[in-house]
């Protein structure tokens, strides 16, 4: 298991954005790091199989992006 996975527990969103930029900017392809957000259901899991199941969410993340949203045009009176 090669994967590189830095598992968040007890941040708001705010501070998990901050970790998630700081290592993008020094790690080599930060697109190949996965970032995840402890659940009720992967604190219940034992570690390799929540970075097996993380590591196959990922590689279809890769390979099926969703979408980004546009921003929507301002109105006009």
């Amino acid at each position: 298991m090669s994967q590189r996975v830095i598992i968040m527990h007890g941040f708001d969103y705010a501070e998990i954005d901050l970790i998630m930029r700081a290592v993008k900017k020094e790690v080599e392809n930060p697109r190949d790091v996965i970032f995840a957000k402890s659940t009720e259901n992967s604190l219940k899991m034992k570690l390799a199989a929540l970075i097996e199941d993380l590591t196959e969410d990922h590689e279809y993340l890769k390979k099926n992006p969703p979408p980004v949203a546009k921003p929507s045009a301002p109105e006009q009176d």
